[in-house]
């Protein structure tokens, strides 16, 4: 029984606890009504952070991209991410009637093509700009394009007329269960590492990262994320209805989808700390105290966006890959 005994916090670890837990009360002030009132307020939210989010993937590296790269990239990157609001429907319309309905996650296979093509031809004209420049923001680029639109649909797609509509505040259901889902994994992960963990799981990438964190992690995003959707369901408030929601079998599609959302913010902590460790850097920003950067913040946020997001699309079009 002596290997389960809590650890002593020392005084860092108590600053830094503290620190995180003020960070992310302030964070949940904004964020929470943002996510609620929906339309123009979530777009624009989205924006600024994708804004802080781009300069972050643009530094990590170092200071070693020029004006054109980085203007370049950040067009590419927005694009990817507002593509679907420009194809989708009149902006003008959306405007007046703060409303956006979203039912899938795409990007322009054009604006994919241009933006590789002209990455490549940067590698081809200046010796600074290398091929794993090109690699590095064309991957992070993509990624982060699609991670953020997934964001928006589970934001926007229960406003359609098939679930419950730009008007009816139960439509934000969606989105806070990915967000109790994943940042449960992040928080049961800490609090349990930082007092129980022994055993590191990949202190290459990331040291402080243990096994014992990792399980408490699972334990509390699956608890707390498969509690908030029955309490939503007893209440007749099912996060999406008639895709997440206990009639019929239906509870098991939350259910996986809750024991997926672990395991997935757990793969974004991994993918941005192999990135961190690749430049050799700490944090990727100093926005938020305790936090880092966005990209600190929302890394594992992304990753289970995009695979909630698709898992979403495929239950609600009846596991058609057809899509």
């Amino acid at each position: 029984m002596g290997g389960h005994k809590m650890n002593k916090l020392s005084d860092d670890s108590k600053k830094s606890m503290t620190s995180r837990i003020i960070t992310g009360a302030c964070l949940a002030a904004i964020g929470i009504p943002v996510i609620i009132f929906g339309g123009w307020f979530m777009l624009i939210f989205v924006l600024l952070i994708a804004v802080i989010a781009i300069h972050e993937i643009l530094h990590a590296p170092g200071d070693k991209f020029n004006i054109v790269v980085k203007i370049f990239t950040y067009v590419m990157v927005l694009s990817f991410i507002y593509w679907m609001f420009i194809k989708q429907g009149n902006l003008e319309l959306m405007f007046k009637e703060n409303t956006f309905v979203m039912d899938n996650v795409k990007v322009s296979t054009m604006g994919i093509t241009v933006y590789f093509l002209v990455l490549m031809t940067f590698s081809i004209l200046s010796e600074k700009f290398t091929i794993a420049d090109v690699c590095y923001l064309f991957t992070i680029g993509v990624f982060f394009g699609l991670a953020t639109l997934s964001i928006y649909f589970l934001r926007y797609f229960p406003d359609g007329s098939n679930y419950y509509g730009s008007n009816d505040l139960k439509s934000c259901l969606l989105f806070f269960y990915v967000l109790i889902g994943t940042f449960m994994s992040d928080i049961g992960a800490y609090f349990t590492g930082v007092l129980f963990g022994k055993h590191k799981m990949n202190p290459r990438i990331s040291p402080k990262k243990t096994w014992e964190g990792f399980v408490g992690g699972i334990i509390f995003s699956i608890a707390f994320s498969f509690g908030f959707a029955a309490v939503c369901s007893a209440l007749n408030a099912p996060i999406l209805p008639g895709v997440y929601d206990f009639k019929e079998l239906r509870w098991l599609n939350i259910l996986l989808v809750s024991l997926i959302m672990p395991i997935t913010s757990n793969l974004g902590d991994f993918l941005f700390s192999a990135i961190k460790r690749n430049y050799a850097i700490k944090d990727f920003g100093t926005i938020f105290p305790g936090h880092g950067g966005v990209l600190d913040r929302m890394d594992s946020l992304l990753v289970s966006s995009l695979v909630v997001a698709i898992f979403t699309i495929l239950i609600s079009n009846g596991w058609s890959l057809m899509i």
